[in-house]
């Protein structure tokens, strides 16, 4: 191996924004991919990150869509007819489940008033509980009657 070959793929470091240029995408995506990688500080103090160059060489040009065929209109019209099914399922699946979601809402309601009135009758009940007998049950538990 030779001392002017590089071991690995050839790097060079950029700023986020020459990185994004010339990978074709934003800063951001730029500034995450490196995270795991060394950064260094530039002249300018903003982190520059290294930048594969082989990667952009072996990187394949954007493809152009298809010329469509004939059959492939017919394929795109059955699928633009699915499509629309499907969407008016959809609709239909939306309206039942705000359907579904305002009788939750009643019987949920329903429960809260259900469960107050439980505990106005259950209080009620302790009180009348807790209330003395009147005179002659007592006087008759008392003899024994």
């Amino acid at each position: 191996m030779a001392k002017d070959e590089p071991i690995c793929s050839e790097a060079v470091r950029a700023a986020a924004a020459e990185a994004a240029a010339a990978l074709g995408t934003n800063p951001e995506a730029v500034r995450q991919r490196a995270i795991g990688a060394r950064r260094r500080p530039g002249n300018n103090g903003k982190a520059r990150v290294p930048l594969d160059v082989d990667a952009q060489k072996d990187k394949a040009a954007p493809r152009k869509p298809p010329d469509v065929q004939p059959g492939d209109a017919r394929t795109i019209t059955t699928l633009e007819s699915c499509i629309a099914d499907l969407r008016s399922l959809l609709a239909k699946a939306e309206e039942r489940a705000a359907e579904e979601r305002s009788r939750c809402d009643r019987l949920l309601a329903e429960t809260l008033v259900a469960n107050a009135r439980a505990a106005r009758l259950e209080g009620e009940l302790t009180a009348l509980r807790s209330r003395p007998a009147p005179w002659w049950q007592r006087w008759r538990r008392a003899n024994g009657a």
